[in-house]
């Protein structure tokens, strides 16, 4: 009987010793706790039992056991490919008590584990074999437990089958990811509408479904095609190119026929449509009748509402099952209900109309079954949004604000305040939002570099670590007697980043600045020694703070403690219970290879003030890498109400990784608005503050929303004819948004795509760039089969690679590569038809540049390491009028020389603030604000209403893996605010080489075939 017990009282030793948490809801300075996740521990504890059958001289024996473990890995523990365990256990043999121990060999990825079992009652070593597996999304019995099997082969092949279940784990394994993977869709059964139509009916239904189907092929061509061998996939390519070229030639009747033509089309074979079913033969000269129309506008705004924005919202995302029925339903019940209301429709037409609605429904259900077996996946089907809106409905910028603000239910914000960042100004920001937060600051990274590229602790971060965060710990303890505040510091970092970044050691320090002692390798003994003299200084300020004193005899050390700290969340940690069963073969796909990839830093937002705190949304990491005269990347400064969302996302984030909602640190809880908070935004705005609209959208991680999707797709689909849209980008994999792209300029826009070359990709592993040369040559065969449909369209398709041999800090270079492209390609000419003046001002600043830059490159010379990098992650878009209207201005050289001027002072003082950590202004963030102020209020509300700008800045690549797994975000400002934005986007398509052939893009680029592209395609969703 006591040996029976043996097992269960051991489990809940272990079950016992898991650290309990209790939030409590007061801040911090009244004596609440913050919670956090803290770091991983490097040794993770198990507890399991099972039960089996030996069997030995014919005779078959029950194994009952329960055991205890440890577990730890020997590479990053989010790849999960080898680790090591050990375990007891003990438990009965038949009437026997059974004990002994085990060691193992286990890949959590490939759920097998190979070792020993040493039996203490037989003293034999046995082979053992182990094969785990969660049943279902967050373990077997939840908690992130695992099905266990053990083979013995050799102790008479004995075996036992059991629960294996993580124990005393900071991190709550089988609550890090979402239990769902894949947005559910219903797909009711659904009842046909008893109707005859006329043949004339039939027609125009068999017109719908034959437009909506070129519809959908225009708006997002397929570039994706893929067979047996490369000139089959070439083939198929150039086949399904040619299609198009003869459907549209066909069409092309006295005149280009192009997509808007054939989406007017579709609409008037809609209105057509409804005008016979309720008509008859009384159809006006037009084919429609007034009364069909309005129904027609009716079914239009349903099927937006209802069917095309919700489906559409998923972009990124499974859909299970991947059916409009649900959705088609519920639009039916609502159109019908809208008819009945309206009083315009008499019963007797409720029917036939309801019998045209249910068509078009079944023509978008066949239409999505087509790019569903296109594409083969369901994350990449888009609906156009054009089968709800004709041309004229999406082409000024109120238009589409609406639009998007209706796709991802986040509103634009106006009042809100913007500033461009360049380069290297992103650390000195950094720096300062943690040095000006009272309430709280969120570092929300991807990458906190521990060591740099040589092995040796990073000295970016050091420099955070010692002056940033442990200076402003000091201040704010030092300032505590009077303000009674205290920040409350939160860095979120991507376990796979923090173990790929080796950045435990700066994280321990920061979890515990008062007592931790740091330990450096040898030649990094004067860092050593600054941080202890740092740690000192804080800990004589704590102990110089009369009112910490007082509230620590009260609330205890442990509160101090949690106080006077760095709150390090590491998210998205190892579990291997959740997995999902599609993508590569037999073992799935386990969401360890998702990782939040966002990058922002934000302090203070409040629902109490709009204007207290502030943003950075970046694609830059903390880390030497960010900093070097190689690496081109921008930000964003970011303040106003449009930041009441990532307060909102950040508490997102900590739920999804299992923190209840009452544990949801204090800063970061949901307030209601201030009574004046509205108000506070109009006096802003009224007084002749910043007033930029704007708002900011979200990637989720893994298999949540994915709002950035479809701000992105839709601006892609949705810009007028004659629109400009600029993306450059590093890693260019996803054929969904190049095919974008290409429907664009198919549709009369302009599109200039950006990559790096090999040598300036800052990630130039060979897949992703193998990768990267497949969907670019696809644009590029696109460019070319095309180009008589893009040219009749007034459109534009080009190709840009980014391999300058000059420093990103080479003003003068950069302004002479602009003036050369200028005179070397006349279609670049055409696109800026620049002022005679403007040619003028760029000889004056290039001549101005000439010596001084020469001194810069001598001095930061030291620094020069490799060829310039693309890390940019931004689009620009803007419509016909609003590009020629900018570009006009008669105030360009000025903003130009004032543009230069601050650049230039940057570069100048760049070694003294990166040294310091301090933010030197003035800044590239307000040039040329007036006159784009001054152009606007010239204009007539007609002719402002014409006037579309975006300009999205953020994390995000043109890559599957931000699409559909990483978590990503991006502010959108809209409207004219993007002035810093333009100058420099602009400045960089005069720095690429434009493509005209695939032998030039080969220069650049590696081709592969073969095994070598099967891979890197195979692995597309990952790269």
């Amino acid at each position: 009987m006591v040996r029976a017990t043996i097992v269960p009282v051991l489990f809940l030793s272990v079950v016992a010793t898991t650290p309990g948490h209790a939030q409590r809801a007061r801040p911090p300075e009244d004596g609440g706790f913050t919670e956090y996740l803290g770091q991983p521990h490097r040794w993770q504890r198990h507890a399991g039992a099972g039960a089996g059958f030996i069997f030995a001289g014919g005779t078959t024996n029950l194994l009952t056991e329960g055991r205890l473990g440890l577990y730890t890995d020997l590479v990053n523990p989010v790849i999960g490919l080898a680790g090591f365990q050990g375990e007891v256990y003990a438990g009965l043999r038949g009437p026997l008590f059974d004990y002994g121990l085990r060691a193992q060999l286990l890949s959590p990825y490939l759920r097998l584990g190979l070792g020993f079992d040493m039996n203490g009652l037989d003293r034999d070593p046995y082979l053992l074999i182990s094969l785990f597996h969660p049943i279902r999304r967050g373990g077997v019995l939840g908690g992130g437990s695992l099905a266990r099997l053990n083979f013995l082969p050799g102790r008479d092949r004995s075996f036992s089958v059991g629960v294996e279940v993580p124990v005393g784990r900071r991190i709550n394994m089988g609550q890090t990811r979402p239990r769902a993977s894949a947005a559910r869709l219903d797909a009711p059964a659904t009842s046909r509408i008893m109707y005859t139509p006329s043949t004339a009916l039939l027609d125009r239904i068999a017109e719908l479904a034959s437009s909506a189907r070129w519809i959908t092929r225009m708006t997002v061509p397929f570039l994706e095609q893929s067979a047996i061998n490369d000139a089959v996939e070439a083939g198929e390519l150039i086949r399904e190119l040619r299609e198009l070229k003869r459907y549209l030639a066909a069409r092309s009747v006295g005149r280009a026929w192009g997509p808007d033509d054939e989406v007017r089309r579709f609409h008037d074979a809609m209105d057509e449509a409804f005008s016979l079913a309720v008509s008859g033969s009384d159809i006006a000269s037009d084919g429609s009748t007034s009364l069909g129309r309005y129904i027609a506008d009716q079914a239009r705004q349903v099927l937006l509402d209802e069917i095309l924005l919700p489906y559409d919202r998923l972009l990124g995302q499974v859909k299970e099952p991947n059916s409009l029925a649900g959705l088609g339903l519920r639009a039916r019940g609502v159109f019908v209900r809208q008819l009945h209301m309206g009083g315009r429709v008499p019963p007797d037409w409720i029917d036939p109309s309801l019998w045209v609605f249910t068509e078009l429904i079944l023509v978008l259900e066949s239409v999505r079954r087509e790019a569903h077996a296109r594409w083969g996946d369901s994350r990449f089907a888009w609906l156009p949004l054009q089968f709800g809106l004709r041309p004229e409905q999406h082409d000024s910028q109120a238009e589409l604000d609406a639009l998007i603000e209706r796709a991802t239910g986040v509103a634009f914000r106006d009042g809100n305040r913007v500033w461009y960042v360049v380069n290297e100004q992103f650390p000195l920001q950094l720096s300062r939002t943690i040095h000006e937060a009272r309430d709280y600051h969120v570092l929300w990274i991807h990458d906190v570099r521990g060591l740099d590229e040589t092995g040796h602790p990073d000295e970016i971060t050091y420099r955070h670590v010692l002056g940033t965060y442990l200076g402003a710990l000091i201040e704010r303890v030092k300032a505590y007697d009077a303000t009674g505040r205290f920040p409350v510091f939160m860095i979120f970092l991507d376990q796979y980043y923090y173990e790929t970044n080796r950045t435990r050691f700066w994280m321990n320090l920061l979890e515990n600045p008062l007592r931790h002692r740091l330990e450096l390798p040898r030649g990094f003994g004067a860092w050593e020694d600054s941080i202890a003299a740092a740690q000192a200084a804080l800990r004589e300020a704590v102990a110089g703070s009369r009112l910490l004193q007082y509230q620590t005899a009260q609330f205890g050390r442990n509160w101090l403690h949690n106080l006077v700290r760095v709150h390090v969340s590491i998210t998205n940690p190892a579990d291997p219970s959740f997995w999902r069963n599609d993508v590569v073969p037999i073992f799935g796909l386990p969401d360890n290879v998702m990782r939040d990839h966002r990058k922002i830093a934000f302090y203070d937002v409040t629902e109490d003030d709009p204007y207290r705190g502030g943003a950075i949304y970046t694609g830059a990491g903390v880390g030497e890498a960010y900093t070097t005269l190689n690496w081109e990347d921008r930000s964003l400064i970011v303040e106003g109400p449009v930041l009441l969302t990532l307060k909102d996302a950040a508490r997102e984030l900590l739920l999804n990784q299992g923190i209840q909602p009452e544990r949801i640190p204090w800063a970061l809880q949901p307030r209601p608005l201030a009574p004046d908070y509205e108000d506070r935004i109009h006096s802003h705005i009224e007084t002749g503050g910043m007033n930029v609209r704007a708002l900011e959208v979200h990637n989720q991680t893994g298999y949540n929303p994915k709002d950035l999707n479809v701000v992105k797709a839709l601006l892609y689909t949705m810009m007028p004819a004659g629109s400009v849209v600029i993306v450059p980008d590093a890693l260019w994999s996803s054929g969904f948004w190049s095919g974008a792209l290409v429907g664009h300029a198919l549709r009369g826009g302009r599109s200039l795509i950006i990559a790096p070359a090999l040598k300036n990709a800052p990630s130039p592993g060979l897949p992703g760039m193998i990768r990267s040369h497949e969907v670019l040559s696809r644009v590029l065969l696109a460019s070319i089969a095309l180009r008589e449909e893009i040219e009749a369209q007034h459109g534009l398709l080009q190709l840009g690679i980014y391999s300058p041999t000059y420093q990103v800090t080479d003003l003068f270079a950069k302004l002479n590569a602009f003036r050369q492209t200028l005179q070397d390609l006349p279609w670049f000419r055409d696109l800026y038809d620049l002022r005679p003046d403007v040619y003028a001002a760029f000889e004056r600043l290039s001549e101005g540049l000439r010596g001084q830059n020469e001194r810069w490159q001598r001095r930061l010379a030291i620094e020069t390491q490799g060829t310039s990098k693309l890390h940019l992650k931004a689009n620009f878009f803007a419509s016909k009028d609003a590009w020629e209207g900018l570009l006009h201005l008669p105030d360009w050289p000025e903003v130009l020389r004032v543009f230069m001027a601050k650049r230039a002072w940057q570069i100048e003082n760049r070694d003294h603030a990166l040294g310091r950590l301090e933010a030197p202004m003035p800044d590239v963030i307000d040039v040329g604000q007036p006159m784009l102020d001054n152009w606007i209020a010239g204009l007539s509300a007609e002719q402002r209403d014409q006037l579309i700008l975006y300009l999205l800045l953020g994390s995000h690549n043109q890559n599957y893996r931000s699409m559909v797994m990483d978590g990503e975000a991006a502010v959108v400002v809209a409207g004219t605010s993007i002035n810093a934005g333009l100058i420099d986007l602009v400045a960089l398509t005069g720095q690429c080489e434009w493509i005209e052939s695939v032998d030039q893009l080969e220069k650049h680029l590696p081709q592969a075939t073969g095994l070598r592209l099967r891979f890197a395609r195979w692995l597309r969703l990952l790269l």
